[in-house]
Formats: C-alpha cells, structure tokens, sequence
C-alpha cells in the first residue's frame, strides 16, 4: 500500500512538474506564411492550426481551398505534423474540377537550439513528410512520397533572422527524388507586424537532363491576438514569371 501511494505522489508530482514547465510566455511561432520552413518546434502539448487560400494564375488557373495544417506538440523536442491540401482547378474548356492532394503525415524534430557564446551555429532541426494518396484515384497513379528535411536558422539581429532548408522529396511517381533548397529573410517590423523574403528552389535530375525551378516569394505577418495570426503572400516563377504565379492569405491559430 505505501508503494501504491508512494508511486502516485511520484507521478503526481512528475505530471506538474510537466504542466509547470509547460507554461510561461506565450508561444507563438507559425511555419506561415512561405514554403521555407523555420527550425521552430511546438511546445510539449501545445496544438496549432495552420490554413489559408491560395490562387494560382498562369498557364491554369487553380485555387487551393484550403490548405490546412495541425501541428502537436509531442515532446518537448518533436512535433507531429497533419496536412491536407484540395484546389480548385479550371481546364482549357473552363471546366472547373476539385483535385484532392495526399494526406501528408509528418515530424519535426529539435536537433540544436543555438549557442548564445557561438551565435554563428546555426539553429538546426529534422522535417520528415510521407505523403499518403487520400483518394483510389491518386492510388492508382502514386505510391507512398515520403520527403526528408535539414532545416537551418541564424538570429542575426533582434529583428532579422535567417532561415535555410535543404531537402529531397519524392512525388510518388518518379524513382529519383527532386532536391529542394531554401533561403529566407525575416523581418521583425514591429512587435505584432513581421515580414519575410525567400527563394525556393526545385531541382530534378533526369539522367543527363537537369532541370530547376526557381521561385521567388515573399509576404507580411500581423498578429490580430496574441494567439492568431494573418498573412498575406505573393510568389512567382523566377525564370517564366509569366508562367506561373501565386498569391494567398492566411491564419494560424494557436489553440491551446
């Protein structure tokens, strides 16, 4: 009986030591908006949503309704990641079809943190992505995509910070994955205004044949409440800016 009582104490106390630990500041810190990901990890129990609209304009015309994230706080190191994207896409005959992406199931995970006596070390972190087919319709043309991420940040200053992401990623059909390469520039406007700049970068190899695509991007930030978040973001195709383009808003909310 006294072990009984003596190992409920013990877990009682571990249980708030973790909801002690678990408090604090308030944290609030979005992969929205940008295709580059910051090495930002969720606290232990916190859940984030994560979704917006996007209109692509060029050779087709789509409109991603929605993209949506949640993000969960697993560990005090790692995240778990759930994402679903569906788009509204018009054809040559202005015929309008609703295309379901896969589900994609993915981690972040804390590698480094920083070092405030080596602050030229990069902050680093994991992202690893598996994208499911979510329809017998994408079954039949794709397999399992997983993706693979490291993903680098540097504080410059208190109101810039660099973000840097290598990755390679498969699409289900092709054996050999695309690399994917990343830079953003953060900007710390005001307390409750940000913005940021980025280049991402698609590079496929098909035997002798190498091609890239290069984008440009960028976008602002306002936190309306100390737990949501709006932004608005443009991007373009940096070698056929004609070709294609996107522009989108969003919202993150940080739930509990």
């Amino acid at each position: 009986m006294r072990q009984t009582i003596t190992c409920i104490i013990l877990l009682l106390g571990s249980w708030l030591m973790a909801q002690e630990q678990s408090g604090g500041e308030l944290w609030m810190e979005p992969d929205r908006p940008g295709v580059a990901t910051s090495t930002c990890v969720m606290p232990f129990k916190k859940v984030m949503w994560e979704t917006g609209f996007e209109a692509t304009l060029g050779c087709e015309y789509s409109v991603l309704l929605p993209t949506t994230m949640f993000r969960f706080g697993i560990t005090r190191f790692a995240e778990l990641r759930v994402q679903y994207d569906g788009s509204l896409v018009r054809d040559g005959q202005k015929h309008w079809s609703y295309n379901v992406a896969p589900f994609v199931l993915g981690t972040k995970v804390r590698i480094f943190d920083g070092s405030e006596q080596h602050d030229w070390i990069p902050k680093m972190a994991l992202m690893l992505n598996l994208a499911i087919p979510s329809t017998p319709q994408l079954a039949q043309t794709m397999h399992l995509a997983p993706s693979a991420y490291l993903l680098f940040a540097n504080d410059v200053t208190p109101w810039l910070n660099i973000s840097y992401n290598v990755g390679v990623e498969w699409d289900g059909v092709q054996a050999k994955p695309a690399t994917f390469l990343a830079l953003c520039l953060g900007f710390s406007v005001t307390d409750n205004v940000g913005a940021y700049i980025e280049s991402y970068n698609y590079i496929t190899d098909y035997g002798r044949n190498t091609a890239a695509r290069c984008n440009l991007g960028a976008g602002f930030n306002f936190m309306v409440h100390e737990r949501v978040q709006l932004d608005v973001y443009a991007a373009i195709n940096a070698k056929e800016p004609a070709a294609k383009s996107h522009a989108g808003l969003g919202v993150a909310w940080l739930i509990n």
